[in-house]
C-alpha cells in the first residue's frame, strides 16, 4: 500500500532550451511540468507546450476535485490506474504463452 498527500503545490511550465552556436537564439527542445506532493518534488517533460499545459491543467482539476496524490510517483489515483493498464501488445504475449509455452516471442 502505497501512501498518499493531500498537499499538492504546482508551478509553472519550464521552457528547456538548447543552444544553437554562436550568435543564433537558443532552440525550444521541451516543457517541463512541476510540481510538489507533501515535500517531494515531482516533474514531467513534454515535446509541446500545449502537451504540457494539458497535463498540468489535468493535474490541477484532479486536485481542485479533493483526489489524493500518491506521495512516489506524484500522479493522482485516477491517473496511477490508468497507467497501470495492460498493454495490447503484453495481453498478446501472455495469450502465446497461456496456449504455446513453447513458443518465441519476440519484441
Amino acid at each position: 500500500m502505497t501512501s498518499s498527500s493531500y498537499k499538492v503545490k504546482f508551478w509553472g511550465i519550464r521552457t528547456n532550451t538548447r543552444a544553437q552556436g554562436d550568435g543564433k537564439k537558443p532552440r525550444v527542445v521541451s516543457h517541463t511540468v512541476r510540481w510538489t506532493v507533501g515535500t517531494a518534488e515531482k516533474s514531467t517533460t513534454f515535446k509541446t507546450k500545449g502537451l504540457a499545459e494539458s497535463f498540468l491543467s489535468e493535474l490541477r482539476q484532479v486536485a481542485r476535485k479533493g483526489e489524493p496524490f500518491d506521495l512516489e510517483t506524484g500522479l493522482p489515483a485516477s491517473m496511477m490506474k490508468a497507467k497501470d493498464v495492460r498493454t495490447w501488445y503484453a495481453f498478446a504475449v501472455d495469450y502465446v504463452h497461456a496456449w504455446w509455452p513453447h513458443a518465441p516471442v519476440t519484441a
